[in-house]
């Protein structure tokens, strides 16, 4: 049984064209008029997240809550990937946020995350008021900041949790990419996931594109002075390290 190709990263952050491309590429990622969307972005699992990744996230689940969690996401996996004898994969952004836990439960599973600049995901962000997740990597003092601070630390935070997880445990089974970059080289980098995702159809050419530059990238600079100058500060040690600054 070949583990899976899982996609993930913070919202809005180019996930969806990742998994076109190695979709594309040949990895099976569900099943056609029976997942909601052809590119796999929920695989109907929305109730599962929904359900589990807050109380994991929180630190709220007993050692038989987090079986429970264990055996209705494999129930539900198995469902729509009945044939695990080729390449199978799905995305969601939040798979990011309980990474360590799809690991333990998918053997052999590869991880691509996908990094957008935080300036990006808490400037403009139509869900920078309303995502639940983001007080789970808050201190109680840090509560009271404006909304977008409160992004880019969970931006920074979670990213920097997902990237020493997979570096520390997972090694060449995880694989890093900024949207940034795949929007500037998409022939470097749609080489680059398509040898890790180990695609076996179309050429690089062809799947490269499916690679469109968003309206929306760098959209932080369009913001006043003061406002960019507060993110940035809160997140500068996150944007140093993922190289955007």
């Amino acid at each position: 049984m070949r583990g899976p190709i899982v996609i993930g990263g913070n919202g809005h952050s180019g996930t969806r064209v990742f998994c076109n491309l190695v979709t594309l590429g040949g990895v099976f990622t569900g099943i056609e008029h029976v997942t909601r969307r052809s590119d796999s972005a929920d695989l109907r699992i929305i109730s599962l997240l929904n359900r589990w990744v807050e109380p994991y996230l929180f630190d709220q689940l007993s050692a038989n809550d987090l079986e429970r969690m264990r055996a209705a996401f494999r129930r539900r996996l198995l469902l729509y990937f009945p044939i695990r004898s080729i390449k199978w994969g799905f995305k969601n952004p939040r798979t990011m946020l309980i990474l360590p836990f799809l690991d333990q439960i998918l053997k052999d599973m590869k991880f691509i995350h996908v990094i957008r600049d935080g300036r990006d995901v808490s400037l403009g962000n139509p869900f920078v008021t309303n995502n639940r997740y983001v007080p789970a990597f808050l201190a109680s003092e840090e509560r009271g900041l404006c909304p977008e601070e409160q992004m880019i630390l969970f931006w920074g935070r979670s990213n920097q949790a997902a990237a020493e997880y997979g570096n520390q445990n997972m090694k060449d089974r995880y694989l890093q990419i900024r949207w940034e970059d795949l929007c500037r080289e998409p022939l470097r980098q749609t080489e680059e996931i398509c040898r890790f995702a180990e695609c076996s159809k179309g050429n690089i050419s062809e799947l490269a594109r499916v690679v469109r530059t968003p309206a929306s990238l760098g959209r932080w600079k369009t913001y006043p002075d003061p406002q960019r100058r507060k993110v940035e500060e809160t997140g500068r040690q996150w944007l140093q390290q993922f190289g955007y600054v």
